[in-house]
């Protein structure tokens, strides 16, 4: 399964201006397929205080054993997702 995920903080838990932090959120990353997560793409917009991410795991549990650190900096919006080619072959039997 595919997990799009949006996990936003504010300036004053900002891994940046907190060295154990950073080095939570390295290891959390560093540590993904030991939890069944795997990391297929990972994009910071640092002004915005945002992580985006597309994840891949067999369940939510996992996806949910993978954040429970990083949730303490802030909130995640977490959220299954298809292909957008697999959708499409999905949706020719719709109509009938």
């Amino acid at each position: 399964m595919l997990f799009h995920v949006t996990h936003t903080h504010s300036y004053q838990t900002c891994p940046a201006h907190n060295p154990e932090i950073k080095a939570q959120i390295s290891n959390s990353l560093k540590t993904a397929s030991e939890k069944g997560v795997e990391l297929k793409m990972v994009t910071v917009d640092g002004p915005g205080h945002a992580f985006f991410m597309l994840l891949e795991a067999d369940s939510y549990e996992a996806i949910m054993n993978f954040f429970e650190p990083l949730l303490e900096i802030g909130d995640a919006d977490i959220r299954p997702v298809m292909d957008f080619a697999a959708v499409l072959d999905l949706s020719k039997n719709w109509d009938k």
